[in-house]
């Protein structure tokens, strides 16, 4: 699998033709949007989030599929993130195979992890605090660089727009979750592996 950013809001995915085989998808299915053409377009995403800085997090994306010449069973997908209705109008009308393939238009998966990095252990400590009365979910602490890092996975949605609230009065959210998360997974010392919110409130918060 090739990847190539053609510029901020648009990459292209090449798969070759044994890559196609494995993940059992071809040209011509690429657009019946299966489970197998799910599975490996977010696995491209994530590789693009990764290696080239594409962060689809929040955004549409707009897919076309495009033959590859110089392979006889592999093709391409040129996939354009916009975030208005003008911007995919746009999209659209630049389509060079209009009339010929199927256009989809995909909404991104939506995310709740969320990673904050602190400035010190106790700003990690006034968080966990505020956050007895209401967060459930996973969390992970972190120590990377002098720094501290929480990486938080709500139990439901509802609960990511109060724990924004509480944080960022004592960290700031860090950009490209899934690029920072591998970073600290490889370069980062894991302090509380598990339940880390209430491991601080139960150890390290007042009482």
């Amino acid at each position: 699998m090739r990847i190539e950013k053609i510029s901020k809001d648009k990459i292209k995915i090449m798969i070759d033709g044994n890559e196609a085989k494995a993940w059992n998808i071809s040209f011509k299915n690429i657009s019946e949007n299966t489970p197998e053409v799910q599975k490996m377009f977010w696995t491209a995403l994530r590789l693009a989030e990764k290696n080239v800085d594409f962060s689809v997090q929040g955004a549409k994306l707009f897919v076309e599929a495009v033959k590859d010449e110089s392979e006889e069973d592999g093709f391409g997908m040129l996939v354009t993130r916009v975030c208005s209705e003008e911007e995919l109008k746009t999209a659209i009308s630049n389509c060079g195979y209009q009339g010929r393939l199927k256009r989809t238009e995909l909404k991104a998966q939506p995310s709740r992890q969320a990673i904050y990095r602190f400035r010190d252990f106790d700003a990690v400590c006034y968080a966990a605090e505020q956050m007895a009365d209401f967060y459930e979910g996973k969390s992970v602490l972190y120590k990377c660089d002098g720094a501290f890092y929480l990486y938080l996975v709500p139990a439901r949605a509802e609960i990511s727009e109060e724990m924004e609230t509480v944080l960022l009065e004592f960290a700031s959210r860090v950009q490209n979750e899934k690029y920072i998360h591998g970073r600290l997974n490889e370069y980062g010392e894991k302090m509380i592996k598990d339940r880390a919110v209430e491991v601080m409130q139960e150890y390290f918060c007042m009482k």
